[in-house]
């Protein structure tokens, strides 16, 4: 494995008669990696786009993308050689990508103080004036769409609006399957990751999972631009933002990229230098994700079709490789815990072809999720609140004997030390909090639910 020095973020370009977008990086300019974001769709374009603030769009994607790369071997020099970064547009992604690296870093052993160190090789005059005020012509949205059960409670919530779902990659079978229900037309952004990315990573390179949310979030800005969206909806929800491990007095957070803290940044960051019109927000970021499993009960018409498992999306060498769920994994074992607050064991086991509770394999895992070990797993999962209140409600609800699972944890949750008051833990976790950053329109919704 040779050690580089620098990581060259070198050019981007747009064709503007196919839309594809091209973005170029590298390691010490010996190791290149192009990247292909195809925007075609058959919508009626914005044909009156400004070059610039299409160009500043574009930039930021840029840096979005690189840690695809980058994660092969952080290096402590990050060249621009693409565009300018003011001090303050490095203090935030410095930020980010240090909060978002923090679990890769610690279990990879990586000493983080002589990281991100940003090098302008452009003057700042090279940096242009951006009207951040432009005109929409309308008022529509896009709703993110995956193949789990918080794109769908978004779905539910807001199906007698007008909105569009909106696919980056290619659309699989499970989305295909879940979008046919919705009867709505899917819109797509195809992207094409590097070959050479592949290749370094059968070399043994360093290797992790990339924020997708954030590049997804980068990539939607530049196709809200050209076909003239306003509102871009993710479905994060307010329990991303409890960390997953406390180290050295640091909260890691295995989802940061889905947190509140780094909503209202990106907010921020957004008025600031991308856009004052175009409103990224999570329309679930005031539920727990025990009130998502609660609205999401009620829609059954998704239930054979839907996942939540992260381990059904892999890729290899652009390819997706997928299937429904997994069994063995900490997003399987929380998402039937969770939904088994609203959904009867019988028909659950249905859902997963599996009654995931008698899996001798699986007790570990599910001690896990009342943080036991003092941790959370490195996964998408809830909060210790929602954990300890699903295992007392199925404890409470079902005979414990018949599974094998809880046998341990039922001794974890009778312990007096708890003193824990249920319905008053249930009460908070199904209560619609309040968040500045959705838009009052949508306010509204969600006070109508």
């Amino acid at each position: 494995m040779e050690k580089f020095k620098k990581f060259y973020f070198e050019k981007y370009s747009f064709d503007e008669k196919n839309l594809k977008a091209s973005f170029l990086f590298s390691f010490d300019k010996k190791e290149y990696f192009e990247e292909i974001i195809d925007f075609k769709n058959d919508l009626e374009l914005n044909n009156n786009f400004d070059l610039n603030i299409l160009d500043n769009f574009l930039f930021n994607l840029h840096i979005a993308l690189w840690i695809s790369y980058y994660k092969l071997f952080p290096t402590s020099e990050l060249i621009l050689e693409s565009w300018f970064l003011k001090p303050d547009q490095i203090t935030f992604w410095k930020k980010f990508y240090l909060n978002w690296l923090w679990e890769f870093l610690i279990k990879n052993d990586i000493n983080p103080d002589d990281l991100f160190n940003f090098k302008n090789t452009k003057s700042n005059n090279f940096s242009i004036n951006i009207n951040l005020n432009f005109e929409l012509k309308s008022e529509k949205s896009l709703l993110m769409w995956w193949w789990w059960k918080d794109s769908i409670v978004s779905y539910s919530l807001i199906k007698d609006k007008e909105f569009d779902i909106f696919v980056v990659w290619k659309i699989d079978q499970i989305k295909e399957n879940t979008i046919k229900i919705t009867w709505k037309k899917p819109i797509s952004v195809k992207r094409k990751l590097s070959d050479n990315l592949f290749k370094l990573n059968e070399e043994w390179y360093y290797n992790w999972h990339v924020p997708i949310t954030w590049i997804i979030a980068f990539i939607s800005l530049v196709f809200s631009y050209l076909y003239q969206y306003k509102n871009i909806i993710l479905s994060n929800e307010k329990s991303a933002s409890e960390e997953n491990i406390v180290w050295k007095n640091l909260k890691i957070n295995h989802q940061y990229s889905k947190s509140s803290e780094f909503e209202k940044d990106f907010w921020i960051y957004i008025n600031k230098y991308l856009s004052q019109n175009i409103k990224y927000f999570s329309l679930l970021r005031w539920m727990y994700e025990y009130k998502i499993a609660e609205i999401f009960s009620k829609q059954e018409e998704f239930f054979k079709n839907f996942s939540s498992c992260n381990r059904n999306f892999k890729i290899e060498k652009n390819i997706e490789l997928n299937w429904s769920w997994c069994w063995f994994c900490e997003k399987c074992c929380f998402v039937f815990l969770i939904l088994s607050n609203f959904i009867e064991i019988d028909k659950l086991t249905k859902i997963f072809w599996k009654n995931l509770f008698d899996d001798p394999t699986l007790e570990n895992i599910f001690i896990d999720l009342i943080w036991y070990w003092k941790n959370k797993p490195f996964e998408c999962v809830w909060t210790y609140d929602e954990s300890l209140l699903s295992f007392y409600n199925v404890l409470k609800n079902y005979n414990y004997k018949n599974y094998f699972c809880f046998k341990k944890i039922k001794k974890m949750i009778d312990n007096p030390r708890n003193n824990i008051d249920y319905k008053k833990l249930e009460n908070k976790l199904l209560k619609i909090h309040d968040d500045d950053i959705i838009p009052i329109y949508f306010k509204k919704i969600l006070e109508n639910n």
